[in-house]
């Protein structure tokens, strides 16, 4: 076996506060996992088994012998896979022994990492038909006599339920299935001590939409409804907020099992809402989340008949108690922004009963609100206003109507309101307001928003502007919401024109100040806000404010240079300013697609072209040797070749090198995409002007095509820019013809092959494979004329799959690509 090197004092080292001691540490360890895997292995698996270590040297063996086999990285979590799997045969023997009797350990905390170390290895080993011995000796620990010790069970629970959680359920027989739940429930028992009886809760968790067989049979599940229940009355808080955890998965998994449950589900859950600790109330809260966000995808997808109206049914007794939650704030967690506890999971659940319940739900909030939106308590003021915002999506806006005009000049006042999250909660709710209900107005209707509100409305709105950064980003968002709701297409003028140019000034000027000041909590997302709020006044600014338009377009550029100026003395300032220049790149790209919609404004582009293309460059510059390839700037450029068109090729030369190096930036798949989107605005633009950068830029397709490591979601758009180029160069694209042709086969044959195993809910599949197919009939259309007749077999067959979705019924038809498809036969009979 492998030689074992003593790794305790490096290993002790990697919690050093010292950073250089961590660096150095962690330097050896990867050497050594380098140069000599195996011994790697052995050596960090001897840390951890030997029972004479320190916890946090035995810990940190752990850790990295879970990183040696798993990543969040998918194709590092490949690599890392093969990398096990030829890892001699005894070697891995022996670290699976190691890890079996490191349950047994008599120190919590190794238990607990080793119980994920065993999930993880497990994920990789049964996939590979090793380890059979696996499930049978964590069942032996459970039932041994005499019993094993309370620590070895509560970590072999553990282990079962990362292993549930970990493992494809088709690699575990039905056999094993029942085993460990048999072991889960058992482990469940009143009589047995919290920590195991905790672990078997959560281990359930893990396994239940494993136990499918199980819920078909009435016995059994009512069985184990029954211990899941008896679960949430435990003595343990801990107990009890897992019990409510499991019942979430058991809705989101088994909604239709649950009708003969219901009523006691429902007493379960509000008399835990109302008696319980926060922590446990929040979970029976999201019991009924769970409910509503399943019969909603069941409304939303057409599938009335299966649903069973749970939510409706309890409306009329859960709204009151959810309303009472709402003035249950907790103070201690007003500035903590990842906070989430009984007042905001109530507020979540309203929001999901406006948009079942709909109308119905409006009268029976409105009296929570006129009741409490003057109470002298802040609570009872936020409770009412949020529940205000709450009820704005579902309703119908004739319900809403009446009530909306009557409070709207409240929201207004209640920004100056004395407590921070009042009016934080109000800006919000106004936002709530111009989305939903702002212009959507019946046809002959007064405008909610009337001409004579509104100096009265963004006097109180720039005003909030300077209030603290989280009321200033709901102002914000308020603001752009505000905009969308004005959006009258390319009208001649809009109820926001006389104060647009005001209006976007001060916006400005608050994320400048946002800026500024750094330090300030939320700052940065409020400067965030500010900049987006700008972009969509500009989207929907009217033609009697282009000119205007226009002036921003300089003082956005005027910034861009000035920011280019400025010194950056560390990696950490660089990426903030790649982060602000990406702001100002996404404002000038609004700016020109804006002035882009009117010949005349388009035309004044004209003297700006080369400032605004040599800035997008310099950007480009900037970033592309640490950051890479700055999205934004890409973006803005690709908007800039659609303003320019033909005339864009005098910018080639210089532009290409960064159109090649997002190509060629694979890890930031998002840029890639982005630069790809970007190559056919250029090949749509400049036409046959594209051809001298053709060969290079077809050698990166291609091999990005044929990569396995580029994300997937890349290769559909780049078969559409093959087809972008053929378009662009004609004839010339004959030089590709065989090998672009031998990529569109191979991606036709997997199309139908995609498709045809696929299990009804795996939509993410589906949509991947009419992309991929979207992208294949925009790459055939454009090269058709490079069509020969041995192609046809292949494209008619393709668009039989396509068709063939239709009779199959499977959920993986989508209208869209089979017009495409039709489209496509139309054009190869123009051509042949």
């Amino acid at each position: 076996m492998a030689a074992v090197v003593d790794l305790s004092a490096a290993l002790a080292a990697t919690f050093r506060p010292d950073a250089n001691i961590r660096q150095q540490a962690e330097q050896h360890l990867d050497q050594l996992k380098q140069t000599n895997f195996p011994s790697y292995l052995a050596s960090i698996t001897n840390e951890l088994g030997n029972e004479e270590r320190p916890d946090d040297v035995r810990q940190a063996a752990g850790l990295q012998l879970k990183n040696s086999v798993d990543a969040k990285d998918a194709a590092r979590r490949t690599d890392l896979m093969n990398k096990w799997m030829s890892t001699d045969a005894q070697l891995k023997q022996h670290i699976r022994d190691v890890l079996l009797r490191c349950l047994h350990s008599p120190k919590g905390d190794v238990r607990k990492t080793t119980a994920l170390v065993i999930a993880k290895i497990a994920g990789i080993d049964l996939q590979a038909k090793e380890w059979p011995n696996l499930i049978p000796s964590l069942l032996n620990n459970m039932g041994a006599q005499p019993p094993a010790p309370v620590g070895t069970r509560q970590a072999t629970l553990m282990t079962l339920g990362y292993i549930c959680e970990e493992v494809d359920e088709s690699l575990l027989s039905p056999e094993n299935v029942n085993m460990i739940l048999t072991a889960v429930v058992a482990g469940m028992g009143p009589g047995e001590p919290d920590e195991p009886r905790l672990a078997a809760i959560r281990a359930l968790t893990n396994a239940i939409h494993l136990a499918k067989n199980n819920f078909e049979v009435e016995n059994e599940r009512s069985y184990l409804m029954q211990v899941v229940c008896q679960g949430t009355q435990a003595a343990s808080e801990q107990m009890r907020v897992a019990a409510f955890q499991c019942l979430q998965n058991i809705a989101d998994n088994y909604y239709p099992k649950l009708q003969a449950y219901m009523t006691e589900l429902y007493g379960m859950t509000t008399k835990a809402i109302k008696e319980d600790n926060d922590e446990v109330a929040t979970q029976a809260i999201e019991f009924w989340s769970t409910v509503a966000e399943y019969e909603l995808e069941l409304l939303d997808d057409g599938k009335d008949d299966e649903c069973k109206n749970f939510i409706v049914s309890a409306a009329d007794y859960l709204l009151p108690i959810l309303l009472e939650c709402l003035t249950k704030q907790d103070e201690e967690a007003l500035d903590d922004e990842g906070a989430w506890n009984r007042a905001m999971a109530a507020g979540f659940c309203v929001k999901l009963l406006a948009r079942i319940c709909r109308d119905r739900i409006v009268p029976q909030v409105m009296p929570f609100i006129t009741a409490n939106i003057s109470a002298q308590d802040w609570h009872f003021r936020e409770a009412a206003t949020f529940a205000f915002g709450s009820i704005m999506e579902g309703p119908s806006v004739a319900s809403l109507d009446a009530y909306v005009r009557q409070g709207l000049s409240y929201l207004v006042s209640a920004l100056k309101d004395p407590h921070r999250v009042v009016r934080e909660t109000t800006a919000w709710a106004l936002g709530q307001v111009f989305e939903q209900v702002h212009g959507a107005e019946a046809e002959g209707a007064a405008p909610i928003v009337s001409k004579e509100m509104l100096p009265g409305l963004l006097t109180a709105l720039v005003e909030s502007l300077k209030d603290e950064p989280r009321v200033a980003y709901y102002v914000c968002d308020a603001i752009r919401l505000l905009a969308l709701g004005f959006n009258t297409g390319d009208a001649d003028t809009s109820p926001l024109s006389p104060f647009l140019k005001d209006l976007i000034q001060k916006l400005y000027e608050a994320a400048e100040v946002f800026r500024n000041h750094p330090s300030q909590e939320n700052s940065g997302k409020a400067q965030i806000a500010a900049y987006e709020a700008i972009n969509d006044l500009v989207r929907t600014s009217a033609r009697d404010t282009l000119e205007f338009v226009g002036t921003l377009l300089t003082v956005v550029l005027n910034a861009i240079n000035a920011n280019l100026a400025v010194p950056l003395g560390s990696q950490q300032a660089a990426e903030k300013m790649a982060t602000l220049q990406g702001q100002f790149c996404g404002m000038l790209q609004v700016c020109m697609e804006r002035l882009c919609r009117s010949e005349d404004a388009r035309a004044a582009l004209v003297p700006y072209r080369d400032q605004i293309m040599e800035t997008l460059l310099k950007v480009l510059t900037m970033t592309q040797g640490g950051a890479g390839v700055h999205e934004e700037a890409m973006l803005a450029a690709g908007t800039f070749t659609v303003a320019t068109g033909p005339d864009f090729d005098k910018y080639l030369p210089q532009f290409m090198p960064f159109i090649r190096a997002g190509l060629q930036d694979h890890t930031a798949w998002q840029v890639c995409l982005s630069t790809v989107g970007v190559l056919g605005d250029v090949c749509r633009a400049v036409s046959a002007a594209i051809w001298p950068y053709c060969d290079e830029l077809v050698s990166i397709i291609l091999a990005n095509l044929g990569s396995p490591t580029v994300h997937r979601n890349i290769k559909p758009e780049l078969l559409t820019v093959l087809g972008d180029m053929a378009l662009a160069i004609e004839g010339q694209f004959a030089k590709y013809l065989d090998a672009v042709l031998t990529i569109l086969r191979q991606a036709m044959g997997m199309s139908p092959a995609c498709a045809a195993p696929l299990h009804a809910a795996d939509y993410d599949t589906y949509d991947y494979n009419n992309m991929l197919r979207r992208g294949i009939i925009d790459a055939v259309s454009g090269i058709a004329q490079g069509l020969g007749d041995d192609m046809l077999p292949a494209v008619f067959a393709f668009v039989s799959s396509v068709g063939g979705d239709k009779t199959a019924g499977d959920g993986c038809y989508d209208e869209d690509v089979a017009r495409a498809a039709i489209a496509l036969l139309g054009d190869l009979c123009s051509v042949l």
